[in-house]
């Protein structure tokens, strides 16, 4: 459950963040050590070695096959049934149920109890940064 949730707030944070801006979106997000995870470019999530992971298409993501993965309600992040998964709540993201899983420093990104996961970097560093709370 936790890397389906991981990934999903990893793809709605960009999402977002491509939502709210008029330029490209072009993001890397990177573990502690500095390893790429995951680069975002023209609304498509790849991982470290290329391959295609999401489409981002408006409110919704698509997987690599078109699938229906996740859908954006507001600050809701909700299942292809409708499930809510979780929230974002400015720097914060939370599950479904109100547990914190992490905050955004500025690039750093930083689970619940503050230990650092990652850094991200590119045009909407800070919604990419959320990405990393539910695919771990």
């Amino acid at each position: 459950m936790k890397k389906i949730l991981l990934g999903i707030v990893i793809v709605g944070v960009l999402l977002i963040g491509s939502l709210q801006s008029k330029v490209a979106l072009a993001d890397e997000v990177r573990s502690a050590n500095g390893s790429l995870i995951a680069r975002i470019a023209d609304r498509e999530v790849r991982s470290a070695n290329g391959s295609l992971l999401y489409r981002l298409d408006g409110s919704e993501v698509r997987d690599a096959s078109g699938r229906l993965y996740l859908r954006f309600e507001g600050t809701e992040i909700r299942s292809a049934n409708g499930s809510l998964i979780g929230r974002f709540d400015g720097n914060e993201v939370r599950d479904a149920s109100g547990r914190l899983q992490g905050r955004v420093e500025g690039s750093d990104v930083r689970d619940a109890s503050g230990r650092l996961m990652g850094r991200t970097q590119g045009v909407s560093m800070r919604q990419s940064a959320l990405f990393f709370f539910f695919l771990q």
